[in-house]
């Protein structure tokens, strides 16, 4: 379809729509939008899903032109990545492939059909040596994922496409069972079965639901901004304090959270301690309020699949 026929309306492609942000965006969506969303080949979503999917993978450029040439996007939030920081650690020319060979074909593409785009980022940025990070802050990353986020931000600051820059903190909602889970949906899953965990007490974090992220995203879209936006939630904690407040919230049993050291457990990426935010950007220009623990883990908590 020409966009000339839906010039009022404003079309989405959202790579990777069957992850947790992907999912949370195509089910947060703003009046007005016609969605699209990709998946992996082979990998399909189940349905219903709230619009229409293509198959995707972005390391294979025809295959990237042929979905934009179906979609003819005005803009695109592309969330399709590696996203396992131990993952990338150990496939680093796999991960160099998808998470920047695969941003230069998406890019190319919003180029030739001169579509905004928006590429999420990461807190992986940052060293973890001075919080609260403001957009402002020099990137300094200590692992391969975080080195490949930086290259990509600035592949995309430099391809003469608009666009934006979105890093959000750890996130938690719920997934589709055929993607990867999260800290809060491992620990449901596993106090649930009765089994103890252990979780670290040392490193902090602003835990970001999934929906909180979507809405500032959709917001950039709404208001028509670039630049780079950090996202993420309003409570500075550890990870065992977002493990206590999950089994408070959920009902169960949090006798059974170790709070551990993070030497405990043997890394195969290093980790930084605390790449936690400074929101005031957040909240100030796109009009968004950080949800709390308590707030998303609520929210979740109500929409708990069957």
């Amino acid at each position: 379809m020409d966009k000339t026929q839906t010039s009022n309306t404003k079309r989405i492609l959202v790579t990777g729509g069957t992850g947790l942000l992907g999912l949370a965006l195509l089910k947060t969506a703003l009046d007005g939008v016609e969605l699209f969303g990709t998946h992996l080949p082979g990998n399909p979503p189940p349905a219903p899903m709230p619009c229409s999917f293509y198959p995707l993978d972005v390391r294979d450029l025809a295959q990237v032109a042929q979905v934009f040439e179906q979609t003819r996007p005005d803009w695109v939030i592309h969330t399709a990545s590696i996203g396992s920081v131990d993952y990338a650690e150990q496939h680093r020319e796999e991960a160099w492939t998808v998470n920047i060979g695969g941003t230069q074909n998406v890019g190319q593409m919003c180029r030739r059909h001169k579509a905004r785009l928006i590429f999420i980022s990461s807190n992986a940025v940052f060293d973890g040596e001075r919080p609260l990070y403001t957009e402002a802050a020099p990137v300094n990353p200590i692992n391969h994922y975080g080195r490949l986020k930086v290259e990509g931000e600035q592949w995309v600051q430099s391809s003469g496409v608009e666009n934006a820059i979105v890093r959000p903190i750890l996130m938690y909602g719920w997934h589709l069972p055929i993607e990867r889970g999260n800290w809060v949906t491992t620990w449901i899953r596993t106090l649930g079965q009765g089994q103890r965990v252990k979780v670290v007490n040392d490193t902090r974090t602003k835990p970001l639901f999934a929906r909180n992220c979507a809405e500032a995203i959709w917001a950039v879209v709404a208001q028509n901004r670039t630049g780079v936006y950090h996202v993420a939630g309003a409570d500075h904690i550890t990870l065992h304090e977002l493990a206590l407040k999950t089994a408070e919230v959920f009902g169960l049993d949090a006798s059974l959270i170790d709070p551990v050291p993070s030497s405990y457990f043997p890394e195969i990426a290093p980790r930084p301690r605390d790449t936690s935010f400074d929101t005031s950007k957040m909240e100030k220009e796109l009009g968004v309020r950080p949800w709390g623990v308590q707030d998303g883990l609520i929210r979740m908590q109500a929409e708990r699949p069957a």
